[in-house]
């Protein structure tokens, strides 16, 4: 097989990871679109009442974190905050432990309406089941949403109010395929006008 087909293959397989993404609401299986349109109203909500988005992750889900937590705040307008500035992780891990440094961190940032969004592939990592754990117990007007991949029973998905799964066996899909739809999250909310949505989402507002 030539390096032409190699390159071919791998972006037939990155389409079909994407188009095959599982959405939910909880646990229960939404269309695509329904699952946009909710998550738009809620990000609507959050910056219409002044809240502030908080993004986890670790590693190269870290990095996305940092990413969309600042395309949210300076094109979206909602204050956002990613957990990946070095003095924070390493204060908190070496006090609290690595697993306990996230939720100490949100007990002193995140207030009751806020929304965190974790971004895990294998929806295992400790310290994001944790810091979900304890926005569901403490801050019930929170909303969790959730990007995840690998085991489509991981534990991350099972917390979360919004979740989206993609199936896939490597981070390089995994975590491509979460970019993509942060990416289009991000540019469905800040060009709402541009894909006629404004309108869509002020009368979803009237009617609930």
């Amino acid at each position: 097989m030539n390096l032409e087909n190699n390159i071919e293959q791998h972006l037939s397989h990155f389409i079909q990871v994407i188009t095959n993404a599982e959405f939910s609401d909880r646990e229960n299986l939404i269309s695509r679109e329904n699952w946009f349109i909710d998550v738009l109203k809620l990000l609507e909500e959050i910056k219409n009442t002044e809240k502030k988005l908080f993004f986890l992750g670790n590693g190269a889900s870290a990095s996305m974190a940092a990413h969309f937590s600042t395309d949210f705040t300076k094109n979206g307008n909602i204050a956002s905050f990613s957990n990946i500035e070095g003095s924070f992780i390493t204060c908190f891990s070496n006090d609290y432990s690595y697993e306990n440094a996230y939720m100490e961190m949100l007990k002193r940032l995140m207030k009751d309406g806020d929304g965190l969004i974790t971004i895990s592939s294998s929806g295992s990592s400790p310290n994001l089941l944790i810091s979900a754990d304890y926005v569901k117990e403490n801050l019930k007007n929170s909303p969790i949403l959730t990007f995840t991949s690998f085991n489509p029973q991981n534990a991350l998905r099972k917390k979360g109010d919004y979740n989206l799964y993609v199936k896939a066996d490597d981070y390089s899909f995994a975590e491509s395929s979460h970019a993509y739809y942060l990416h289009l999250l991000t540019d469905l909310f800040t060009r709402k006008d541009k894909y006629n949505l404004s309108e869509l989402l002020k009368n979803i507002a009237l009617q609930s």
